[in-house]
C-alpha cells in the first residue's frame, strides 16, 4: 500500500511534470528541449503514478495504448522526414500556417511533427519498460526463499494479488 505522502505528492507533481513535458515539447525545435527530453519527463510522471498507485492500475489504464503509441510515433517521425522531400531533401523543414478563429494564425512545421513522434516513442517505450520493472519487483516480493523463480509473461493474470508460484521439484527432492 503506497504511503499517504506519496499519494499526495503524486497529485501535486504529476500535472506539473506533464505541463513541463508539454512546454519542452513545444519549444524543442527552436530551443533546448524536444521530443526526447519531453518524453522522458512524461515517463517520469508515469513512474510517479506507478509508485503511488501501483503498477496494476497504471497497466490497466495506459498499458493497452503503449504499443500502438510507439507505432504511431514512428509513423509521425518518418512522415515528417518524408514530407521534407516535397521541398527538396529528406528532413527539410516544411512550414505551414493555420488560421484559428480565436487565436489567429498558428505556424506549424515538420520539426514539431517529428518531435511529437519522438515524444510518443520515448514516453511509450520508457513507460512500458518501467511497468516491466515494477512487475518483476512485485513478483520478487511475493516469492518465498525456497520457491522457484516464476516465468514472466505479458499475461495480465499474473498481476493479480493472489499470485501463486508453484515450485517444480526435481528428481533429487
Amino acid at each position: 500500500m503506497p504511503e499517504l505522502y506519496l499519494r499526495l505528492l503524486n497529485r501535486i507533481l504529476t500535472p506539473v511534470l506533464l505541463l513541463l513535458a508539454l512546454f519542452l515539447l513545444i519549444r524543442g525545435h527552436n530551443l533546448p528541449g524536444g521530443g526526447f527530453i519531453a518524453g522522458l519527463m512524461a515517463a517520469s510522471a508515469f513512474q510517479l503514478q506507478i509508485l503511488s498507485r501501483g503498477h496494476v492500475i497504471v497497466r490497466r489504464t495506459i498499458g493497452p495504448y503503449l504499443n500502438s503509441s510507439i507505432g504511431l510515433g514512428l509513423a509521425l517521425a518518418v512522415l515528417a522526414g518524408i514530407t521534407g522531400l516535397l521541398d527538396g531533401s529528406f528532413f527539410q523543414g516544411v512550414w505551414f500556417s493555420l488560421s484559428l478563429p480565436l487565436l489567429g494564425y498558428l505556424k506549424l512545421g515538420t520539426p514539431i511533427i517529428f518531435d511529437l513522434g519522438v515524444f510518443l516513442v520515448v514516453v511509450s517505450f520508457a513507460t512500458s519498460y518501467l511497468l516491466g520493472l515494477s512487475r518483476v519487483s512485485a513478483t520478487g516480493e511475493r516469492l518465498r526463499d525456497d520457491s522457484a523463480s516464476p516465468v514472466l509473461s505479458d499475461d495480465s493474470s499474473l498481476d493479480s494479488p493472489d499470485l501463486r508460484v508453484e515450485t517444480g521439484r526435481g528428481a533429487n527432492s
